[in-house]
C-alpha cells in the first residue's frame, strides 16, 4: 500500500512541477522522506504520505485522530485491535527510517466461566496465552509478543509495510470486548478495552 501511495504523491509532486517550470527534482520531497534518518531528531516534517487511508477496514477498531497524520512525529492510538483471530493486517504504513515506539495497555475479553478478561499486553492467565501480539515490518520479527515490544525504540529497515496486530489464544470465538468484569484473578480490575500507541519520529 505505501508504494502505490508514494507513487500517486510522487506523480503529482513532478506534474507540479512541469507546469510550473521546475525541474523535477524540486518536488521530490516524498522520495526524499523515505531515505532512511530523514527529519528526525524531533524535527516536525511534512512526509507527503497518510498513513491510514480515510475508510477504515474494521468497524470496530477505534484510531485516534493521529493515525491520519502525515507530519511527524506521529502519535497513534489504535483501540480494540481485532483479537477474534491470530493476525490482523491494519492500514497503517511504516517507511523506512521511521524511529517507532510503542506501547499498549487494557484487557480482552477471553471468554469462558467466571472471570475472563485478562491484561492484553502481560497477562496473568494460565497456559501462557493471551498475549497482545506485533509486527513492525523491518524493525520487530513476525507477531512477536507486545510485552517484549513496549517502550523500546526500533528503526524500520527495508522497504518498510503495514502494521500487523494479532492475539494469542488457543479459541477465537468468544473473544472481544463485551460482557466486562474484573478479569482472572482482578487483573482487570478498573481497566478499559485494550490498546496499542505507536509514535513516529
Amino acid at each position: 500500500m505505501r508504494n502505490s501511495i508514494i507513487t500517486v504523491v510522487a506523480a503529482a509532486a513532478l506534474a507540479a512541477g512541469a507546469s510550473m517550470g521546475m525541474a523535477p527534482a524540486a518536488g521530490a520531497g516524498p522520495a526524499q522522506a523515505a531515505v532512511p534518518g530523514t527529519g528526525h531528531h524531533g524535527k516536525s516534517m511534512d512526509r507527503g504520505v497518510r498513513r491510514i487511508p480515510p475508510k477504515l477496514a474494521a468497524a470496530d477498531v477505534i484510531y485516534s485522530p493521529g493515525c491520519s497524520s502525515t507530519t511527524l512525529p506521529i502519535d497513534c492510538t489504535i483501540t480494540q485491535p481485532v483479537v477474534t483471530q491470530r493476525e490482523t493486517t491494519y492500514p497503517f504504513a511504516f517507511l523506512p527510517g521511521d524511529h517507532v515506539t510503542v506501547n499498549g495497555g487494557g484487557c480482552v475479553q477471553t471468554g469462558g466461566h467466571g472471570l475472563t478478561w485478562k491484561r492484553y499486553v502481560d497477562p496473568a492467565s494460565d497456559g501462557d496465552l493471551y498475549h497482545g501480539l506485533i509486527t513492525i515490518p523491518g524493525a520487530t520479527g513476525d507477531l512477536v509478543r507486545l510485552v517484549n515490544v513496549v517502550g523500546r525504540q526500533y528503526v524500520v529497515g527495508g522497504r518498510g509495510g503495514s502494521l500487523k496486530l494479532g492475539y494469542e489464544d488457543d479459541g477465537y470465538s468468544d473473544n472481544g470486548y463485551y460482557a466486562h468484569d474484573n478479569g482472572t484473578g482482578n487483573q482487570c480490575l478498573n481497566s478499559v478495552n485494550a490498546s496499542v500507541r505507536i509514535v513516529i519520529s
